[in-house]
């Protein structure tokens, strides 16, 4: 399941993820830190971040699989404290679900449009993606 949305995210469905052969569901939570500028700002091609983030799970399914993944991005303005990324992955241990997970967020940080401002009281500073 891949969102890309305005909306906060909605977690109450995180759990559905698990079926009988999950032995383990990782959850990763990107959120809006304080660091000396008023908000972030994400701006994307919705239909090509969303088509780019199935291939990215499709390749975490073929190396850790089998998954269950759901990857849920926002974009708009987003102050301290909110969540903009959420990514849940349901495997059948919890090593193939670590995996799974770092590797989708690297992956949607360096290919999937995405775009995010730092926006400060006096200048907006893009910033370019790439793994932390």
């Amino acid at each position: 399941m891949i969102h890309i949305q305005k909306e906060p995210i909605d977690t109450s469905h995180l759990f559905d993820l698990i079926s009988p052969e999950t032995g383990a569901l990782v959850l990763f939570a990107g959120t809006v830190r304080a660091d000396g500028m008023d908000h972030l700002l994400f701006e994307t091609d919705i239909d090509e971040a969303e088509k780019e983030l199935e291939i990215i799970v499709k390749e975490a399914d073929s190396r850790w699989g089998p998954i269950r993944a759901q990857v849920t991005h926002r974009y708009g303005q987003m102050h301290i404290g909110e969540v903009i990324v959420l990514i849940a992955v349901a495997a059948g241990h919890r090593n193939e679900a670590f995996l799974a997970a770092r590797y989708i967020i690297d992956e949607l940080k360096t290919r999937v449009p995405i775009w995010k401002a730092d926006v400060f009281k006096d200048k907006v500073a893009w910033i370019h993606g790439e793994k932390e």
